[in-house]
């Protein structure tokens, strides 16, 4: 092998192994101009090698760049919202109100099988609330934790996620659960495919609700939810059953925890604030959806959708939900869209009144009523959507109705 040879291979080894910048580019300098001193190189080898090591030097920092780039993502989103609202038969005026919300996180994976997700967003402490109301003479606003989360899935069907997370139930609407809700605790999911057009899912979980100084119990959820994805043709079916088993909620009035601050107040309670029910439940949640043939134009798709909950109170403790929907298939350019209808009733006692849409007369049970919604695509991140309820109380003063109009401009990043 010849001196030259040999003595580019030393330097760009040394120069990739070697991380003193700046610093040793100049020792690197120095050493080659003795060795060209000294006759051992010529001058126009001793230019080859800095020619191949500053080739050397920049493949391995776009590799390096590369390599970060597919670890690490980040994400996130702005929404401005205009909100009307105005209930009926009650002493307050109609209110209007104009909204942000930021969101922002970080997903990587610094080992193989494992992901880290870290994000936060506006908005005060309400679970059920991101929003953050432009008011008090341009008031500094909060940004809070959203999620941290590590999970591991040690195969493409196997996963396992713990910390504060995105809910991991699969549901076709927000009669049960509010969007904004990140529940903390442990949850899995198992996927089993039976062929290319029949899979079955299993996911169990266990949710913290909320860790007491006192000796009281602490109120949690475990959950199993096992279902079905089937396609058949134009034609997918996906249903899931829930078991719901709430601990330590029964005799409960959550003084302690953000459901007590946050919670509707809807809900049977004993003399002493207490909830007298555990609200173990029973749920279903159900889509049928069809793709559109060719003639239909701008309607790629129509799904109908239901979801079902039945608890252990011993009156009103069933809630209905059902609508469907029909637009693009996704909203990326400008001339996609979607519709959605949905009618909903969530009896009294059906389930706490904690979780439910908080934009839905308040997140309350013992409510009813439509949902009206329009989705525009402007561009690829951006869309513009408008959200009309209409929602009044089962029982009590039935006047009392409430109409809210949602109108809102989302970017994605």
């Amino acid at each position: 092998m010849k001196i030259k040879t040999i003595i580019t291979t030393l330097l760009t080894s040394a120069a990739l192994f070697t991380f003193s910048g700046s610093a040793f580019a100049s020792d690197v300098d120095i050493l080659i101009e003795k060795l060209v001193e000294k006759k051992i190189l010529t001058q126009s080898e001793a230019t080859d090698i800095v020619k191949e090591i500053k080739k050397e030097d920049k493949k391995s920092s776009e590799k390096s760049s590369s390599s970060w780039a597919e670890k690490v993502k980040l994400k996130g989103d702005v929404r401005l919202r205009y909100q009307h609202e105005d209930k009926e038969a009650d002493s307050n005026p109609s209110r209007d109100r104009y909204r942000v919300r930021a969101r922002v996180g970080i997903v990587a994976k610094p080992a193989d099988k494992w992901e880290a997700g870290i994000g936060a967003a506006s908005g005060g402490s309400d679970p059920r609330s991101t929003n953050e109301t432009l008011d008090n003479t341009f008031e500094t606003s909060d940004l809070r934790l959203d999620y941290a989360y590590a999970k591991y899935s040690p195969t493409k069907d196997i996963s396992i996620v713990g910390g504060k997370f995105k809910n991991t139930i699969w549901s076709t609407k927000d009669l049960l659960w509010d969007g904004d809700i990140n529940p903390e605790g442990i949850s899995a999911n198992f996927n089993f495919k039976i062929n290319d057009n029949f899979k079955v899912f299993v996911t169990p979980g266990y949710y913290i609700l909320d860790e007491y100084k006192t000796s009281k119990g602490d109120p949690s959820l475990m959950f199993v939810q096992p279902g079905i994805d089937l396609k058949a043709g134009s034609v997918g079916i996906k249903f899931a059953a829930t078991y719901y088993n709430f601990r330590d909620v029964q005799g409960n009035d959550f003084s302690e925890d953000t459901a007590g601050l946050y919670g509707a107040g809807s809900n049977t309670v004993n003399e002493d604030g207490n909830l007298v029910y555990d609200y173990d439940a029973i749920a279903l949640d159900a889509e049928i959806g069809f793709k559109m043939p060719e003639q239909f134009g701008v309607v790629e798709y129509a799904k109908v959708f239901g979801q079902y909950v039945d608890s252990d109170a011993e009156n009103e403790n069933t809630g209905i939900l059902y609508g469907f929907k029909f637009g693009s298939k996704k909203l990326k350019k400008i001339d996609s869209w979607e519709v959605k209808v949905n009618y909903r009733k969530l009896e009294k006692d059906a389930w706490v009144d904690f979780l439910p849409d908080s934009d839905f007369y308040g997140g309350a049970t013992d409510v009813k009523g439509m949902e009206y919604e329009l989705k525009l695509g402007l561009t690829k991140n951006l869309s513009f959507g408008l959200d009309y309820y209409h929602s009044k109380p089962i029982l009590g003063n039935t006047d009392v109705k409430q109409d809210i109009l949602q109108g809102d401009l989302v970017l994605k990043f």
